[in-house]
């Protein structure tokens, strides 16, 4: 017995928790931030574990939180910048999603998308061969459904546009709508095209494939469905077969002939062809018919024409090199619309040659972008400073923060439920806030105590200060009004007036902490914002 378990369980987890925080009733989870203390090296941020030991020093570490909204969580995919001279995968339904959004340096391979200089977004659906792409794609999709052709011979299928004011656009991140209903990302459903088939990729090359254009046949009229071969010897000659009838179904064009005709039928012994459609005016008794490998593409759908691309343009292949006459590219001319399955023909000279048409994911490409690119990565942005630098009081804006993270479902203090809708407020502050007599400034950071440092009735960190108060964070023990608050490092003793009514937000350890990161030092000042980006994978 083999399984497998799809790419996209983790796609659909991601949206699952973006989903959470935008319904009705959403889960209440906030961007907390924390610890203000230095590191023993602030350039090596300390390495934090998954135990219930961290999980509380977390919570001793947090100062204050911001909710998080739905307009705060987005689908992201790592940013890859278009650039000249790159081969980039193009998409293949018959490879995994894994591997066409994977990159190979040795391979200067890059995934199957880039963003622009323009912001825009684009899928490769043809990458010319493997060749190295050499012009940036632009164009929307009013230009041919979002379907952009450069002149290097790739394909590129026009996603979505990310505005620069875009939050969640960063030197490594692009946001990824899920929908052509995603608001700001340039988007409409007249470039989501159900069953395209804008690629055809060659299996095998096959032998002897060629193509010959100073074919002369005998004059003839409008109307006509026979010609008559001028030089049966030169044809056979030329294409290296032989009989004539190896070029039933091939392509034949030029002067009087219609587009798409090919050859039904043609007689060994004297050269008369039957041709698919009626000529359209006179011609003939010149070299100036071609007749050439025609690809056939049978399936639900309608309208796609393709062309091959022979390695032996200049008829230089001889008896004894027939291999290298081959097929070297298929190229989709009109792109096809409806198709759920279809199948390659190629007629030809030769023998051997094989391809298989890619067709596009169901509903079309860019129908949900963010599926289609693998976005299971969702990132969370917050504004610490949105309202004003201190959030109307509630954040210092005179310390630093080495962690932040995500905290779910706490209790509000003193209660024994989770938070909801009515209750959870959009900034809380996790200090305990004491108001002092007027005096000496402690040292910020410094451990300040009650009783006896050796064995204090109650002890915290500084966090933030003012003439008149303290906010303490790590506190331990109850602080009493009337004592002495004493600075373990400075020595500073001011007299405890009264301790703050309003406790920390959130009862310690309540809740769920999900996501955790040590950081180097942010340090915030008056007047300042700060945008804490938190990636969840998933």
């Amino acid at each position: 017995m083999t399984s497998f378990t799809s790419k996209k369980l983790p796609f659909f987890s991601a949206a699952q928790f973006k989903e959470s925080l935008s319904e009705s009733d959403p889960a209440i989870n906030y961007v907390f931030i924390g610890n203000h203390i230095p590191y023993a090296n602030e350039a090596s941020p300390d390495i934090i574990s998954d135990t219930v030991a961290a999980e509380k020093t977390v919570w001793d570490n947090m100062y204050a939180a911001k909710r998080i909204t739905g307009n705060d969580v987005e689908h992201v995919i790592p940013r890859i910048n278009w650039t000249g001279n790159t081969k980039f995968h193009q998409y293949d339904d018959t490879i995994t999603i894994s591997d066409l959004i994977s990159s190979n340096s040795s391979q200067n391979l890059k995934p199957m998308y880039v963003i622009t200089t323009d912001r825009n977004v684009y899928k490769c659906i043809s990458n010319n061969s493997s060749a190295n792409s050499t012009v940036e794609p632009t164009g929307t999709y009013t230009t041919s459904n979002g379907n952009i052709g450069t002149a290097d011979g790739f394909i590129w299928k026009y996603m979505y546009n990310v505005t620069a004011s875009n939050k969640f656009l960063t030197t490594s991140w692009v946001p990824a709508p899920t929908s052509t209903d995603a608001l700001d990302y340039g988007v409409n459903s007249s470039g989501v095209v159900a069953g395209e088939l804008s690629n055809i990729l060659i299996v095998n090359k096959g032998l002897n494939y060629r193509s010959v254009s100073n074919v002369r046949v005998n004059a003839f009229s409008s109307s006509q469905t026979g010609l008559m071969l001028a030089n049966t010897s030169l044809i056979l000659n030329l294409f290296n077969i032989p009989t004539l009838a190896n070029l039933t179904n091939l392509s034949i064009s030029g002067t009087g002939i219609a587009s798409a005709t090919f050859i039904t039928n043609i007689e060994n012994t004297n050269g008369a062809i039957t041709l698919s459609t009626a000529t359209n005016g006179i011609g003939g008794n010149a070299n100036n018919i071609t007749i050439s490998t025609r690809i056939y593409v049978s399936g639900d759908g309608t309208g796609v024409v393709a062309s091959s691309a022979l390695s032996n343009v200049n008829n230089t292949i001889t008896l004894a090199n027939t291999s290298l006459a081959n097929i070297s590219n298929i190229t989709v001319t009109t792109i096809g619309i409806g198709y759920s399955t279809a199948n390659v023909f190629i007629y030809g000279s030769g023998s051997g040659a094989t391809a298989r048409v890619i067709l596009p994911p169901k509903f079309g490409h860019a129908f949900n972008p963010a599926k289609e690119l693998n976005a299971n990565n969702i990132m969370i942005s917050v504004r610490i400073g949105e309202i004003d630098s201190t959030e109307n009081g509630l954040i210092s804006s005179n310390t630093s923060f080495r962690q932040f993270g995500i905290l779910s479902n706490p209790y509000k203090y003193t209660s024994n439920v989770e938070a909801n809708t009515t209750t959870a407020n959009s900034v809380i502050s996790q200090t305990t806030d004491l108001t002092i007599v007027a005096g000496t400034s402690y040292t910020l950071d410094e451990q300040v105590y009650q009783g006896v440092l050796s064995n204090p009735s109650a002890n915290g960190f500084i966090h933030a200060q003012t003439t008149s108060g303290v906010r303490l964070t790590q506190v331990r023990g109850t602080f009493t009004s009337g004592l002495a608050l004493i600075g373990a490092s400075s020595a500073v003793s001011r007299t405890v007036v009264t301790v703050m009514p309003v406790k920390p937000e959130f009862v310690k350890d309540s809740g769920d902490i999900l996501y955790v990161e040590n950081a180097i030092a942010t340090t915030r000042t008056d007047g300042q914002a700060e945008n804490v980006n938190l990636i969840i994978s998933f």
